[in-house]
């Protein structure tokens, strides 16, 4: 049984505070995401002013990030260094392979490394949780290299633990949604450019304050925006007619060609599901996909296929029945056996 299960988050906390009393100072790397601000206070609970948050300002951070990030300092009175780093000139990160992550965090952890030779700190530290162990985590690598210790996790303390830590002591993100970098938000293979960046950041800035959904994902398939959803807010969107156009308006504003919705709804990590193999099929698309469609009431569709992901255009009338979560579920379960992991819903509904 691991220290994850058998101990109380009270015994929990006592590890962390046994883990990082001996350091007498630390640099952690910090987001301002619920994860790395737990840390951090109780880093400070423990090191008092031995504790120096350090913060990455880049282009694949979301505006108006940084600014809450630094709230949370302040209101603690936690030091902070902000270093600016320029992942996007390293073209293995620009390139957006499956190990992006260790390229950002190496970046990172460089500059880390540099503070605290400059400020004659032993121990680095980053937020990574109990249950991010053994998940795909390239970031982590690059943390082992550089020594970089995560001790959170070596305390067993996993997610549900830091909210609640986080809402004990305070901390206005102790409910906030989880929030990956915007590279995340490109296909494994798909450049990160800066302009792509750019488009991302306003496009679900649009869903959050305009749109007023608390977790969003606007995933950037080039001029394709395939936006996810939890299944409350999916359900709403497509309820309502006026605000699909208001956001296809927008979002062809910002410069997509397509916008949609992905009918599975809002997932963490969704890119990682297109590295998962699937079987060549021998048949054409309309032969496979015609009847399934006709299965669930929808004569009426074009579609088109883009490696994983099937971009689906129905008449309104359609497009409100899927607010239904059985009818939506059972042609998402349907369609996926065809390797089809991604099922893109255009909100701008077919003419016919």
């Amino acid at each position: 049984m691991s220290i994850t299960t058998k101990l109380s988050i009270d015994e929990k906390l006592a590890h962390l505070e046994d883990i990082l009393r001996p350091m007498g100072q630390a640099l952690i790397g910090y987001s301002g995401g619920v994860d790395s601000a737990m840390l951090a206070v109780a880093a400070q609970r423990i090191l008092g002013d031995g504790v120096v948050c350090v913060t990455a300002d880049s282009e694949s951070y979301a505006s108006g990030e940084l600014e809450k990030a630094i709230e949370i300092t302040t209101a603690f009175g936690i030091r902070h260094e902000v270093v600016k780093t320029r992942e996007l000139d390293n073209p293995d990160y620009a390139k957006n392979a499956p190990n992006r992550c260790y390229y950002c965090k190496q970046e990172l952890f460089v500059h880390m490394g540099q503070l605290a030779e400059d400020m004659n700190i032993d121990y680095i530290l980053y937020g990574q949780n109990a249950d991010d162990v053994g998940d795909f985590r390239p970031g982590a690598t690059a943390a082992k290299e550089h020594g970089v210790r995560a001790p959170l996790a070596e305390a067993g303390i996993n997610k549900a633990d830091v909210r609640t830590l986080a809402k004990r002591w305070g901390l206005s993100v102790w409910d906030r949604p989880a929030m990956a970098c915007l590279s995340s938000r490109f296909p494994y293979g798909t450049a990160v450019t800066a302009e792509g960046l750019k488009q991302i950041d306003q496009a679900e800035h649009f869903l959050h304050d305009e749109c007023h959904f608390a977790q969003v994902r606007c995933r950037h398939h080039e001029t394709l925006a395939r936006i996810e959803l939890p299944a409350n807010n999916l359900e709403q969107l497509l309820a309502d007619a006026d605000q699909c156009q208001r956001l296809v308006q927008r979002f062809s504003a910002i410069g997509y060609l397509q916008i949609t919705a992905d009918l599975r709804g809002f997932r963490s990590g969704s890119m990682n599901e297109a590295l998962l193999s699937i079987d060549a099929a021998d048949t054409p698309l309309f032969e496979r996909v015609d009847p399934i469609l006709a299965a669930h009431g929808f004569r009426s569709a074009a579609y088109e296929q883009r490696d994983q992901m099937l971009v689906l255009r129905l008449p309104a009338p359609a497009i409100a029945q899927l607010i239904t979560p059985e009818l939506r579920d059972g042609l998402v379960a349907a369609l996926a056996p065809l390797g089809l992991r991604y099922i893109a819903l255009d909100l701008d509904p077919l003419r016919i």
